[in-house]
């Protein structure tokens, strides 16, 4: 009976440990913190699928200009009604810039007339950094090994529905790609991720890859040691697969972290002067929990909250601050709380 108290105690101290933590989210700031650097604008095409403004095309319809072929010499493919087509025993084509991180755009069409069945019907690829392929191919009606089929990260993932046209038609792809990390060793801690919407539809929601692609088995990460670019390749299968508006729009890959840490301001507390501050304020509640002062916003959002002065308070989640007006002996009177943009609230001590 002893060992389980004690255990349940443990249990019961790790939750409020948890519950109340000192420091800010996991993305490195705290809620609502008005000093984030805002978004930057980007404008959206006129038409849904084209190019937003801080994309990178790489084919408009008209020169192939910015790919190549394997060996880096011009690209053998050949334009066709405004559309690049793959030429039988043309090689792949590759970008001529590289790229990490990004966003892809781009539209295909299997031939209009049928032939062959299975890996053999409009087969083709898109393969990001060069080494991750997410399979094109005719799946219209045309079975073939699931992890084979339009939309799969192929050999390794199949997609999550087939959303195939039929052929000839235009089709979508929108990929999110994040590339492999490595530590200052080249190890790999973290496996490439792909997202694939298929005419809209999603098909692949943040797959791991297991490897490099390969026909039958995957490569190992090993052969991309602290690799972080790579160019976008379209596959030559010996079909004549088309491609036309591929854009790129590389993505960052670390988030602005705050210039000073939040807990600069912070200072130690004496317990009889936090106490204090306990009370109801209007709506609101001050309470004294596991060693801390915390803010119920409203009774019912608890906010740990951080001491810059005897006064004057932060919180460890949340951006904003509350002040305590005291009267002539020390007593709190009231708070003057600011959580947000939405400016400056007084509540007054009940």
């Amino acid at each position: 009976m002893r060992l389980f108290v004690f255990g349940f105690v443990l249990f019961f101290a790790f939750i409020a440990g948890s519950q109340f933590s000192v420091g800010q989210l996991e993305t490195g700031w705290k809620a609502h913190d008005l000093n984030r650097s805002q978004p930057v604008v980007v404008k959206p095409a006129e038409k849904i699928g084209n190019a937003p403004s801080d994309a990178i095309v790489l084919f408009d319809g008209t020169d192939m200009s910015k790919w190549r072929s394997r060996n880096g010499g011009a690209a053998k493919w050949k334009i066709v009604e405004n559309a690049m087509e793959s030429v039988r025993n043309g090689g792949y084509v590759f970008s001529r810039q590289e790229f990490g991180d990004c966003q892809v755009h781009l539209e295909f069409a299997s031939p209009k007339n049928v032939k062959g069945n299975g890996q053999g019907r409009g087969n083709s690829g898109v393969f990001l950094m060069g080494e991750f392929e997410i399979q094109v191919l005719d799946s219209f009606d045309n079975q073939t090994y699931a992890d084979g089929s339009a939309g799969s990260v192929y050999g390794q993932y199949p997609p999550l529905v087939n959303a195939s046209r039929g052929p000839g038609q235009w089709q979508t792809y929108d990929i999110v790609f994040r590339r492999p990390r490595f530590d200052g060793d080249g190890k790999l801690i973290k496996r490439a991720r792909l997202t694939v919407l298929h005419n809209g539809v999603l098909v692949q929601d943040a797959s791991l890859a297991f490897g490099p692609t390969n026909w039958i088995q995957h490569h190992s990460y090993a052969g991309l040691k602290n690799k972080t670019k790579g160019p976008l390749g379209l596959q030559d299968h010996g079909n004549p697969v088309r491609y036309r508006n591929i854009w790129v729009r590389p993505l960052v890959e670390v988030r602005p972290q705050p210039e000073k840490p939040y807990d600069a301001q912070r200072i130690e507390l004496d317990q009889a002067v936090a106490k204090r501050l306990v009370g109801r304020y209007g709506g609101h509640r001050v309470e004294w929990k596991n060693e801390n002062l915390v803010f119920n916003f409203n009774g019912n959002t608890p906010m740990v909250m951080v001491p810059h002065s005897e006064t004057e308070f932060g919180f460890t989640k949340s951006a904003g601050n509350i002040k305590f007006d005291l009267n002539e002996d020390g007593i709190p009177t009231g708070i003057e709380l600011n959580l947000d943009a939405a400016g400056k609230r007084k509540a007054i001590r009940k």
